[in-house]
């Protein structure tokens, strides 16, 4: 089955669609090291790079930023699920449980470091149900996060920590970008006053043509096209596990950059819309 590239996230991976020489490449991007020698190795860490990157975003939502609608889609997806009976009361009930014990165990420790490892085991179990709403099928976890993967994960909280207190912390925390018909959207990161600051934790120490389509697809569809009523002045990526951060002023991109991505963005939504009426039966 041919997969529908109805997120952001895949789109962007279509480098057809986007080609650089029509957008901006990598190299027009700002970096600033946070550090030296900064790279955290993935080796020996006992679950996936997208299970690692997604639980240390909810992590910093919940703990660092306190966002009380952090869970909000596993939930939806969780409700989902219990409502079509492919999950018990139960068990929808014993994921509820859960989030409300992550409270008084986060409340407990002083700092990152006195987190306990029961946080990342259950941070894990809820993530899945975020990743099943992005993907459409839900994979209980297999592994969970050994010593050195979680001692990885309080480093980069701790370097995100650093990062919001010399960017600024973010006022949003999701931020929904889309097409006009709906078929082709996104969540985003983190918005601070001016900026879209995308997530990473990747062993990629340069900026990635993929991070640069993300972003651009973002901007455009989240505000270019004023889906949200906000100024945004700075394009923005974050990788946690090299401390390292790539930025760009918008001013300093061409209009006509906007344009395409729009212009391509609005022509694969109705490509989607076509695909999963077909899929649906209405076509």
């Amino acid at each position: 089955m041919t997969t529908i590239p109805n997120s952001i996230t895949r789109f962007a991976r279509q480098a057809k669609s986007l080609p650089l020489d029509r957008i901006i490449r990598p190299s027009e991007f700002h970096v600033d090291h946070l550090s030296k020698d900064a790279l955290i190795p993935e080796d020996d860490e006992t679950i996936t790079p997208s299970n690692f990157g997604t639980l240390l975003d909810y992590l910093t939502r919940y703990i660092l930023l306190g966002d009380i609608n952090a869970f909000d889609l596993p939930n939806i997806e969780l409700k989902r699920y219990l409502d079509a009976g492919l999950i018990s009361s139960d068990y929808f009930d014993e994921i509820m449980d859960k989030e409300k014990s992550l409270e008084p165990l986060v409340e407990k420790a002083a700092n990152i470091d006195e987190i306990p490892d029961e946080v990342f085991n259950i941070g894990l179990d809820i993530c899945a149900w975020e990743i099943a709403f992005r993907s459409g099928t839900y994979r209980k976890p297999v592994n969970y996060p050994n010593q050195i993967t979680i001692e990885n994960l309080k480093l980069m909280l701790k370097r995100i920590e650093m990062f919001f207190w010399k960017y600024g912390r973010p006022s949003v925390t999701a931020f929904t970008a889309s097409t006009k018909n709906g078929y082709l959207s996104g969540d985003g990161d983190y918005l601070l006053s001016h900026t879209i600051i995308d997530l990473k934790a990747s062993n990629k120490t340069t900026m990635q043509p993929y991070w640069v389509r993300q972003l651009l697809l973002y901007y455009t569809l989240g505000f270019y096209n004023h889906f949200n009523d906000r100024v945004i002045k700075r394009l923005m990526i974050y990788n946690a596990r090299v401390d390292t951060v790539f930025y760009i002023n918008v001013s300093k991109i061409d209009k006509s950059v906007f344009e395409f991505v729009n212009d391509a963005a609005e022509k694969q939504s109705l490509v989607n819309e076509k695909l999963i009426n077909q899929v649906n039966g209405l076509e």
